[in-house]
């Protein structure tokens, strides 16, 4: 997408239309925050606005779309395939003023939130009345709910309570024309209408920009299931036993809160990094379970192979054991100057296949692959890690990221299952539509796009929609 405007002019008018106190311009402000994302995916914002309300947002949109000028939206820049990245365009920074938590009803079960609260705040406010939001991605200290509704955020507690969408009642949006409309009603059931609440969630910004939103809350673990709940380790020697005690696991209907893996080098990064103590076996599975249910898991995973545990003292050691599966993809990062961080979907019980797969692919392009995920949801994160200096390297990691995820679509998987599609996935995503789905499904996502979005101006040259033609 392009447009006539200078960045000058451009800055000039919309402070205009707003105030000087909620632009920034390149001109008068430091861009530094908002050069690239999480996944260093580089942007370059004309123009960043940092409303305070809902009606700003509307103004910025209503003035964008007469002007075919390209919006952004954006939480904490967590992002790891490009979805916030622009070069030209307008970026909404809703982080700074729209963070409040307006309201947490506990009679009825939800929390009512601005698009810039950080997840991590929000979880902190609902403990203390006994509550919790259960979707729990790895960069819940930085990113904003917001953020996770764009993405559809999954995390590690996904294989209990489902992604973010199963948590989201109804939004408060700004479509691309300005209007202003509410989705769906904070109740737990409505039957009412097209679920565009559920379409919003996950369409990554090209559809609406979310101001607020009402989220469904539950107790927390303890207080639902009546008994102590703790986090633990278990050790492997092979991801073979590693694998085959996920799959015992699910088919002794066994469920515990969380239930994540982390390969050898992913682990000895996240230790070398933060020195968090954690011994560095193979494989290790991580968990959460009620005190009733750990002997239980335990017993499965020995008799699978798993050569030793180790339970949280209390909730402090918990959280050590926690963050080393949280901290994954920041140890990850110290490895090289460039880090492709995939998270391929495959179905639980070919996962040991996959995680042969991307290690034989390791050798074959010389390049380090640390893994880790959610096993409970067959959700990998083959981490591949390169030197950005280095023309070859690069080429190599980009021929084992597409090899890693063809291979996760040839086994009845998906190209991703929370990172979304962004800039980095789009051909690999229309490649499984069209193989899955066919071209009437992908011509059907382009024609709401269109009807949604008539100018291209929300989010362009991402997710499904067709090359917008703004540069990159």
């Amino acid at each position: 997408m392009t447009f006539a405007k200078s960045r000058e002019s451009l800055g000039s008018e919309i402070e205009s239309l707003l105030g000087e106190d909620i632009v920034l311009r390149p001109d008068k402000s430091s861009f530094e925050d908002f050069k690239a994302d999480l996944g260093d995916f580089a942007s370059e914002p004309a123009v960043v606005v940092q409303p305070k309300t809902a009606d700003h947002v509307s103004k910025v949109l209503k003035y964008a779309n007469d002007r075919k000028i390209p919006v952004v939206a954006r939480g904490a820049g967590t992002s790891l395939t490009g979805a916030t990245s622009t070069f030209g365009g307008i970026v909404i920074d809703f982080s700074k003023y729209m963070n409040r938590i307006l309201s947490v009803d506990t009679t009825n079960w939800y929390a009512h939130c601005e698009a810039g609260v950080v997840l991590d705040d929000l979880k902190e406010e609902l403990k203390k009345k006994g509550f919790f939001f259960p979707p729990d991605p790895a960069s819940a200290p930085w990113c904003t709910i917001g953020g996770i509704i764009s993405e559809n955020s999954g995390g590690m507690r996904t294989f209990r309570y489902g992604t973010v969408r199963n948590w989201v009642l109804a939004l408060n949006v700004v479509f691309a024309d300005g209007t202003k409309a509410k989705l769906g009603e904070p109740l737990p059931k409505n039957r009412v209408g097209y679920d565009l609440v559920q379409l919003v969630c996950g369409s990554e910004g090209t559809l609406a920009l979310v101001t607020d939103a009402w989220l469904k809350i539950t107790p927390t673990p303890e207080e639902e299931a009546g008994t102590p709940v703790k986090k633990f380790m278990v050790f492997f020697s092979s991801w073979e036993d590693a694998v085959n005690s996920i799959v015992g696991i699910r088919s002794s209907r066994l469920i515990p809160n969380l239930l994540e893996f982390m390969g050898a080098e992913a682990l000895q990064s996240v230790d070398d990094s933060f020195e968090i103590g954690i011994p560095v076996h193979e494989a290790t599975l991580f968990m959460e379970a009620s005190d009733e249910l750990i002997p239980k898991i335990l017993a499965v995973c020995k008799s699978n192979g798993s050569v030793d545990n180790y339970i949280a003292k209390d909730e402090k050691d918990g959280e050590r054991l926690y963050s080393a599966r949280a901290l994954l993809h920041l140890g990850v990062k110290s490895l090289d100057t460039g880090v492709y961080a995939e998270d391929a979907v495959v179905p639980v019980d070919r996962l040991a296949d996959y995680v042969t797969f991307v290690k034989q692919t390791a050798k074959k392009y010389g390049v380090k692959i640390p893994l880790a995920g959610h096993a409970g949801d067959g959700n990998v994160h083959p981490s591949i890690v390169y030197h950005k200096e280095s023309k070859e390297s690069r080429e190599s990691a980009d021929l084992a990221f597409a090899d890693i995820i063809r291979y996760a679509v040839s086994l009845g998987g998906s190209v991703t299952g929370e990172h979304g599609i962004g800039k980095q996935k789009l051909n690999f995503a229309r490649d499984q539509l069209m193989e899955r789905n066919g071209p009437k499904v992908i011509n059907l996502m382009q024609e709401i796009k269109k009807l949604w979005d008539p100018n291209n101006i929300l989010n362009p040259g991402k997710f499904v929609v067709e090359d917008s033609g703004e540069k990159s």
